[in-house]
């Protein structure tokens, strides 16, 4: 009794009342893991260049192409004579230097991005593909080349419904950039195969990629088509993959 008043029912009902110790630590540590989680997925959410920082696919026409076109839109609005080498060069420095700062700060959640799974790997397009590939197979029969398939083609449709895939074109997209050279003569060496199937009278397969610019309104209205560059062409002999099929 403190002052003629009875409180030890009240202690008694705050004594009931508050969580055990126990309790109160789960609490805590669970607020900590939801900040955690929340850090992870903030900062794991900064963009990326990835592959993008392949000095060698900055030589690929697109980008140099756009290169050419923010020299020229900086130039314009007062930033001074900005010349396409120069602002690639700008542009290579602070790369190097923003994924050197995101990969330190993204560091203490690399090994629970990669068991919980929430690193975002897909990137979003930065700019229209002004120099797009097109895959193009063509066989020899009797010593004369002839085309099979041509992407986009009315007339060279062969396996069209397998090429036309989301998930095929996704990956022909991506062969046509030098770094995927590797998972191109795969692709290949599987064309080839599946062509030696369909046509056992053809002796050798070519696989390759036509590279050209997109053409700009006034030359679709004109009906003219941007000059074609074959590349990355590789050559199988059939008869050689039939054997190692069987």
């Amino acid at each position: 009794m403190v002052a003629g008043v009875d409180v030890s029912a009240e202690s008694g009902d705050v004594a009931a009342a508050a969580p055990p110790r126990r309790a109160r630590w789960a609490e805590q540590l669970l607020g900590i893991f939801v900040l955690y989680h929340a850090a992870a997925v903030v900062m794991m959410s900064i963009p990326d260049p990835g592959a993008g920082m392949v000095r060698s696919a900055w030589r690929d026409p697109t980008v140099q192409h756009e290169f050419r076109v923010w020299a020229a839109t900086l130039s314009s609005v007062g930033a001074g004579e900005v010349t396409p080498a120069a602002l690639e060069e700008r542009l290579w420095a602070f790369a190097v230097g923003f994924v050197g700062w995101r990969s330190a700060i993204v560091r203490p959640f690399d090994l629970y991005g990669d068991v919980v799974g929430v690193r975002q790997p897909w990137r979003m397009f930065v700019a229209p593909h002004r120099f797009p590939t097109l895959l193009v197979v063509e066989l020899e029969e009797a010593g004369v080349w002839r085309p099979i398939y041509v992407d986009r083609s009315a007339e060279f449709t062969w396996r069209e419904g397998q090429f036309s895939h989301d998930r095929m074109r996704a990956a022909i997209f991506r062969y046509g950039w030098p770094r995927y050279r590797r998972s191109y003569e795969q692709l290949a060496g599987w064309i080839a195969g599946q062509a030696a199937v369909d046509f056992p009278a053809a002796t050798r397969a070519r696989v390759l990629m036509i590279k050209r610019r997109t053409p700009t309104p006034e030359e679709v209205r004109a009906g003219k088509r941007p000059r074609e560059e074959r590349q990355q062409a590789i050559v199988l002999t059939l008869d050689e993959l039939e054997a190692r099929r069987r």
